[in-house]
């Protein structure tokens, strides 16, 4: 990385497809600005990282890779990589194709990630709910529930597809770690509206009662 015009100190490399992924799920995911995936890692691949990464980011995506029929290249585009190139190739190469990632997603975005609902305001950038009476800062779980949630108000989810979006794991039967942390975002949302805003569909899972304002 010698040739690379970032900083050594500003790049982060994560070898396996395991570190990569804690990466990705943590909350200092708003810090990078790019993510350039090898698509063969050791214990997985640069699709399903990228398939966990769009649950809850817009970051860019860059795939490298020594080898891909165009089927495999236009499935990765298709499931959110930004760009795929491949090996070899010149490091400034690279650095073009990241560069224009991530203008293309600044030239995209929006003043304000802001979800209005009346009573109070999810600000996703910071991961809090704003309300007269004060403000209230969601967990990583706590957030990607509630993002899951409000990105389709009124559609009921299943325990299993919330457990793999916000918990980042398989579901079980018996786990009831969704179930838990419902629960302590109905605690947040009381102290902001009135009446349910996540509501039980029995036999499904849950669903936002409440909608953001137009």
């Amino acid at each position: 990385m010698r040739d690379w015009p970032v900083p050594a100190d500003q790049i982060e490399i994560a070898p396996t497809y395991a570190k990569c992924a804690r990466m990705l799920a943590s909350s200092r995911i708003d810090e990078y600005d790019a993510v350039i995936l090898d698509m063969n890692l050791p214990d997985g691949n640069a699709i399903q990282l990228i398939s966990e990464l769009r649950t809850r980011s817009e970051m860019p995506a860059v795939v490298i890779s020594g080898a891909g029929s165009p089927e495999t290249r236009a499935s990765t585009l298709d499931i959110g990589a930004d760009d795929y190139l491949m090996k070899p190739f010149s490091i400034r190469e690279l650095q073009a194709r990241v560069a224009r990632a991530v203008n293309r997603l600044r030239g995209q975005r929006k003043p304000s990630d802001v979800m209005d609902f009346g009573n109070f305001q999810f600000d996703l950038a910071s991961k809090t709910l704003k309300a007269a009476a004060g403000q209230w800062r969601l967990t990583d779980l706590e957030f990607r529930l509630l993002s899951q949630l409000s990105s389709q108000a009124g559609r009921a989810f299943s325990r299993q597809q919330l457990c793999e979006v916000a918990c980042l794991r398989a579901y079980r039967p018996d786990d009831k770690t969704v179930d838990i942390y419902i629960g302590r975002l109905r605690a947040k949302l009381a102290q902001m509206v009135e009446g349910e805003a996540i509501e039980t569909v029995r036999g499904v899972g849950y669903r936002l009662v409440i909608r953001p304002t137009e």
